[in-house]
């Protein structure tokens, strides 16, 4: 054998490694399940970051919602305020308490002479030795 045979027997062995691989990695059951995964994982992180930007996106919709109900109820607090003293008197304004109950001065006026107790004088016959036991 000489050098240039030996040259093209490398050549050839090295190009035929380069085919087989490729081969292998196309046609192998392991290759294709590989490329599959790897296409369900990108689609799944697509999938994750729109669904993060349509979270994002209805919060912050939902926070403007918010605000713009604060707004009103700030406008129709300033309105109630304002027009009330037209449709009411200051001077007949009674302030409404409800912390206080009318039944209050009633209270009052009941004395306890004793505490009540816990326990009743007659016996509740659950202790009370069955007569008809067999």
């Amino acid at each position: 054998m000489d050098k240039d045979m030996l040259t093209y027997l490398i050549i050839g062995l090295v190009i035929g490694f380069i085919i087989g691989f490729i081969f292998v990695s196309v046609i192998s059951p392991k290759a294709r399940k590989y490329s599959k995964v790897k296409h369900e994982l990108e689609q799944a992180k697509d999938e994750l970051i729109a669904q993060k930007q349509m979270i994002a996106k209805h919060f912050s919709h939902s926070a403007e919602i918010l605000d713009s109900m604060a707004k009103d109820f700030r406008r129709l607090y300033q309105h109630m305020a304002e027009n009330s003293s037209q449709f009411i008197d200051g001077d007949k304004v009674t302030s409404l308490d409800f912390d206080s109950n009318s039944d209050s001065d009633e209270t009052k006026e009941m004395i306890i002479d004793k505490q009540p107790r816990d326990y009743s004088d007659n016996s509740s016959g659950l202790f009370k030795a069955d007569e008809h036991k067999s």
